[in-house]
């Protein structure tokens, strides 16, 4: 089993060497392609042995992570109209690496914080709740910005 997988530009993603199993999805950058991605997160959370709560939880995340690419990163001029979703299996936990092609840098630790979700919702907001979302659902978020190649999201979600 392969450390990394390339991505189109040949810059490997990060797939530690240490992964029990790993796998990548590829899909158009379309609200069409979200049940695909879904599916395979589903399956990979179910395999790795997460409840149906926390297998909610990891799919609802990335489903919020790929909708905000679609929704966001891809309304300007993305160098290419793909996500690429790695799915990998530790000994401790399941990692979910999401490769968008954006040339605009959004970084996780420079959206809007939430402290309390009912203070949102009474200031009349209604969106914008995504990263706090991501974050809620899953126990780490990293992220990194290459010029010239896109964001990098990686969703990790401990075993109990």
């Amino acid at each position: 089993m392969p450390a990394s997988s390339p991505s189109p530009n040949g810059t490997p993603l990060r797939i530690p060497k240490d992964a029990s199993w790993h796998q990548e999805v590829r899909a158009e950058g379309a609200p069409a392609a979200l049940p695909k991605i879904r599916h395979a997160v589903v399956s990979a959370a179910e395999e790795s042995g997460f409840g149906d709560e926390d297998v909610a939880k990891i799919e609802m995340a990335v489903g919020e992570a790929c909708t905000n690419i679609i929704e966001h990163a891809y309304t300007t001029q993305p160098l290419k109209m793909e996500i690429v979703v790695l799915l990998a299996r530790f000994a401790d936990r399941l990692e979910v690496t999401i490769q968008d092609y954006s040339s605009i840098n959004f970084a996780t630790d420079q959206a809007d914080t939430v402290d309390e979700i009912e203070d949102w919702i009474a200031a009349g907001k209604r969106r914008g709740l995504g990263i706090f979302i991501i974050q809620s659902f899953v126990d780490k978020v990293e992220h990194r910005f290459v010029c010239g190649q896109g964001n990098e999201l990686v969703l990790i979600k401990y075993f109990a």
